[in-house]
Parts: structure tokens; sequence; C-alpha cells
């Protein structure tokens, strides 16, 4: 539980790490809009449904600890309404393309799950991911 903070600020900076680049993208090869601007509207999509999953796991962790029975999952319902909305809103009305806004709605999860990942094996060497000197 003391990790997910951490987390999804390393979730956030690196979303905002490829949101920049789709912006330089977007910049630098003005002819490739379509695909720069639908794989940022997937990213931002993808990390609107990061934060709802963060925020049902700590949610469902709360009630958990207090000894109450969450009557909700985590949300799926919710964040695949996030991805489609996000994938309507590039493709009808912004009219990007359908393939990187697929792609941007993916990134955040694929990030999150090597994030993950890594940080178990930090935590078997002994480390800590959030340590700033506090005691």
């Amino acid at each position: 539980m003391y990790d997910l903070p951490a987390l999804i600020r390393r979730t956030t900076r690196i979303t905002f790490f490829f949101l920049s680049l789709g912006c330089i993208g977007l910049a630098i090869w003005p002819d490739y809009k379509p695909y720069f601007g639908g794989f940022m509207i997937g990213t931002i999509g993808s990390l609107l449904g990061s934060f709802h999953l963060a925020w049902k796991t700590t949610r469902i962790a709360d009630l958990a600890v207090t000894g109450r029975k969450s009557r909700s999952g985590f949300g799926y319902l919710s964040r695949a309404a996030i991805g489609v909305l996000a994938a309507v809103v590039s493709v009808q009305v912004l009219h990007f393309n359908l393939a990187a806004t697929a792609a941007g709605i993916l990134a955040s999860p694929l990030v999150t799950l090597l994030l993950g990942l890594f940080t178990i094996r930090r935590l078997k060497d002994g480390q800590s991911n959030d340590e700033r000197g506090e005691k």
C-alpha cells in the first residue's frame, strides 16, 4: 500500500514524458498530426484510467482495514468507459487515427506493469522505492 503513491507518481511522470514527446513530434512533423494526436488523446485517457484504478484500490483497501466489505470491484467498467470515450473523441470528433489512440490507451497500463515488476525486484533487494530521507 505504501508503494502506490510512488507508483502513481512515476507513472504520471513517464506519461507526461510521452505526452511531451507527442507534442514535440507534432511540432516537428505536422503531417503526422492524426497519429501523434491520437496517441496523445489515448495517453490522456489511459492516465485518467490509472488514476481511477489507484483511487478504487485505495478505497477498497481502506474499507478492508475497517473490516467492511466493498460492494464494488476495481471499476473495470468505468475504466473501459474512459478508454472508449477517449477513442470516440479521438476518432469521431478530432479525426485522429484509431490505432494510435489504442496504442496511447495501452501506454499507461504497460508503464504501470513494468514499474510494478521493477518495484517487486527492488523490494527483494531491500531498497525502498520512495525514500526521501524522512524518519
